[in-house]
């Protein structure tokens, strides 16, 4: 008789947690179907502080516009991300849109076999730019670059695979704190003279305490970040001479030919003085830094071993978020026209950042979704997209007159520096471990400049061949479906003569087909001349 009383009070308890529970599932949580027609999945690496957050910002949005479609982020560590895109597109499982680079190793044929060229969606006005500055202008004209980097580096001329979300720079992140500590004052140094007596300083300091402070966090991708950019400043003239058809730039295919060609090599003075700055660099890291990983150096860097760290603007985020300590984000000095080492090699100023557009978002070709996947892109990059994900992220826009933080401008240089681009630590392909395989003969035991310049003379044709013929395959690939585009395109025109759009279109891509030809014949013909030696 005594559970009747406890019966009475746990059956309205009981009935009112299901009624709650029942309210809750039908009102505040996630449905257990999507009731929205369309998925589309994004896929990148960029999972720094920052990215992650501006994508979810415009993918919110962006849902509320567009009720029907939902859109999933899907992030992937750097380290795996070549393995993941190679395994996913392969088993037909890649997401909808995927990040890619021009510059990532073993991947040259991704981009014809699996990316859909989005050039005719590029000549149409981004609809979402209505009531914005930006109405009326093609979706191309509204990148910052016009999407540069993307027409230069395309597998097929003429086309553009990619749109772009962010801007960027190469920048020291400075400890504001140690460098006042070290120094006695918050100024920075301004050329690579001030530089040298930091260094001197930082070890005085580091000796003082009885624990070393290293002037740069280091790292293997760190080091060449660093080593790549100082190497540039010393090899424009030789660039510039290497440069024969005066586009005041080099594709990485002259870059690469020209090396196979005996046109430079790392025996050249300029060269040599580059390589002896690099030598001198690499003494102000942690020893074993070619161990290390990039988390390493920021875990360095935000401990206070370390006064600064070079990076791309992609860490600025993360570390203002994570520091104990005000980070400054500097322009890297750089050596001057009467530098000892390599002053006889410079122009003059390299540019540290050419505010291309980068962070490139690629369509898969066979994405179900394509038109809500281009649809997303256009949002992604529109006036009010650019600005949430520029807003959330703290990376700068690739999209023109977008307003932003001075904490994210400062991540961009003014077009004050030099950039022929050329000859440099690496040339192409799998050439950048051949650098790091051999980087001990430069700073180790008995390493010298010579030693180091021999080795990278002797190793880097292989590899660089290798990436020559990768290219040339890419270019064969790349013309295969156009023939017949081109030909179901003139049937178009010959029916319909009148329409100039057809006929504009079928122009294009033949000019381009003719180019693709071309690069594929002259790639062909500069491999067989090798193979004849």
């Amino acid at each position: 008789m005594k559970t009747i009383p406890r019966l009475r009070l746990a059956l309205p308890l009981f009935v009112a947690g299901y009624v709650f529970a029942v309210y809750w599932v039908f009102t505040k949580s996630t449905p257990l179907v999507d009731e929205r027609d369309v998925t589309i999945r994004i896929a990148h690496w960029q999972i720094e502080l920052g990215p992650p957050d501006g994508i979810d910002a415009v993918i919110k949005r962006y849902e509320e516009l567009n009720p029907r479609v939902r859109v999933k982020q899907v992030m992937v560590p750097g380290p795996v991300y070549r393995q993941w895109m190679r395994a996913n597109f392969s088993g037909d499982t890649a997401p909808d849109i995927v990040e890619y680079g021009a510059w990532l190793d073993g991947l040259a044929d991704l981009p014809v076999r699996y990316f859909d060229p989005v050039t005719e969606d590029l000549r149409e006005p981004n609809p979402y730019n209505r009531g914005t500055g930006l109405e009326g202008l093609p979706w191309l004209k509204t990148f910052a670059d016009e999407l540069s980097e993307q027409r230069i580096n395309s597998p097929e001329p003429g086309q553009y695979y990619a749109v772009t979300l962010s801007r960027g720079s190469q920048r020291l992140f400075c400890n504001r704190d140690l460098l006042r500590e070290i120094t006695g004052t918050e100024e920075p140094p301004a050329d690579f003279a001030a530089m040298r007596e930091l260094f001197a300083q930082a070890q005085a300091y580091g000796a003082a305490r009885g624990r070393p402070v290293y002037p740069f966090a280091g790292s293997r991708d760190n080091v060449y970040w660093l080593m790549a950019f100082y190497m540039r400043g010393a090899t424009n003239r030789v660039a510039q001479r290497v440069d024969r058809d005066g586009f005041l730039a080099l594709y990485p295919r002259q870059t690469m030919w020209a090396f196979l060609n005996g046109e430079w090599s790392y025996q050249e003075p300029d060269l040599q003085a580059g390589l002896a700055l690099l030598g001198e660099l690499a003494e102000q890291m942690k020893p074993g830094y070619m161990q290390f990983v990039r988390d390493e150096a920021v875990r360095q860097f935000l401990n206070g071993e370390a006064l600064f760290l070079f990076a791309g603007t992609w860490e600025a985020t993360s570390l203002r978020r994570l520091a104990p300590f005000p980070v400054d984000t500097l322009r890297p000095p750089q050596p001057t026209t009467d530098d000892p080492v390599v002053g006889r090699a410079m122009l003059g100023r390299f540019s540290d950042g050419n505010n291309v557009t980068g962070f490139g978002f690629y369509l898969n070709k066979r994405t179900p979704h394509r038109a809500e996947a281009v649809d997303f892109l256009r949002f992604l990059t529109s006036y009010e997209g650019i600005k949430l994900f520029t807003d959330h992220s703290g990376w700068a826009p690739s999209i023109r007159d977008v307003p932003m933080a001075p904490e994210v401008e400062s991540l961009l240089s003014p077009d004050d520096g030099f950039a022929f681009g050329g000859p440099n630590i690496t040339v192409g392909g799998a050439t950048r471990a051949v650098f790091e395989r051999n980087l001990h003969l430069l700073t180790g035991p008995g390493g010298s400049v010579a030693k180091f310049a021999e080795a990278l003379d002797q190793q880097m044709p292989g590899p660089v061949r290798d990436a020559l013929a990768t290219e040339g395959r890419a270019a064969r690939w790349a013309m295969l479906p156009q023939d017949t585009r081109v030909v179901a395109l003139g049937q178009l025109v010959e029916g319909h003569p009148d329409d100039e759009a057809v006929a504009l279109r079928r122009s294009r891509l033949e000019a381009a087909q003719y180019l693709s030809e071309a690069r594929a014949l002259l790639i062909q013909q500069q491999l067989q001349r090798l193979g004849a030696r």
